[in-house]
């Protein structure tokens, strides 16, 4: 890792595994090489290969040994036909290769979709390309980057009359002392074997808890259950569970 500050939250998942490939896909030929030659540079021991599709990184053979995907979308929303195309292409030419978005639009709901769609990160335009790096490393670790903009933005839509997340009758989900422990542990960004270590408790049984808190809150995955309780603050979530 750099010793650059990372904004944003990190989430860690399984061990550091130091990657082989990171394809960077842009289908703007003078932005492809420029970036992925500087990103090159902050990156030492990665091997970029950059592409203009999906499929041209398929056809040139390197897929086969890619660890990371980064995709530059430009100023093109995840809205858009074309790039619900491509991300879905993504998936099914390269499934289980963690994907990172690359994007101009440093849109909350931009990184909401992102992560919806199952990208693991999401660098806005604001990000320095040592920031940028930073953020694959943490990916290619196993983690997920979410931008500062995304917190920023939950503190500020803060409302009282709502204070946590809420079922489909608009009542508190209710968490048990426990699960608001690993709740919490997860909102810091903890692999279940910290989280189970500092509660003095086994993994399995913060691997169920982390299901049970996901099955409340309707979450597909751990980054989806900080971005749903992002927005309530510790004094809230503790009424929850009164």
């Amino acid at each position: 890792m750099s010793d650059l500050p990372l904004p944003g939250i990190h989430f860690w998942r399984g061990q550091y595994t130091t990657p082989t490939v990171v394809v960077y896909i842009d289908k703007q030929h003078l932005g492809r090489d420029c970036v992925s030659e500087r990103l090159a540079f902050h990156l030492p021991g990665y091997r970029l290969e950059p592409a203009a599709s999906i499929h041209e990184a398929r056809v040139d053979g390197t897929l086969s040994e890619t660890s990371l995907i980064v995709w530059n979308t430009h100023g093109a929303s995840l809205r858009a036909a074309e790039i619900t195309e491509e991300m879905t292409e993504i998936a099914k030419i390269a499934p289980g290769v963690p994907l990172v978005i690359m994007s101009d639009l440093a849109d909350v709901a931009e990184v909401h979709m992102a992560m919806q769609l199952g990208a693991r990160g999401f660098l806005p335009g604001d990000l320095s390309l040592p920031q940028a790096a930073a953020a694959i490393r943490l990916v290619a670790s196993g983690g997920t980057y979410i931008p500062p903009c995304v917190l920023a933005a939950s503190l500020g839509n803060q409302s009282i009359s709502a204070p946590g997340p809420t079922d489909n009758a608009g009542e508190a989900i209710q968490f048990s002392p426990r699960q608001l422990e690993v709740l919490e542990g997860l909102r810091q960004g903890k692999p279940n074997k910290t989280i189970a270590h500092e509660l003095n408790t086994c993994e399995s049984t913060v691997k169920v808890h982390v299901r049970n808190i996901m099955k409340k809150l309707k979450a597909r995955n751990r980054t989806q259950v900080v971005l749903l309780t992002s927005n309530a603050s510790d004094r809230s979530v503790e009424t929850i569970a009164a």
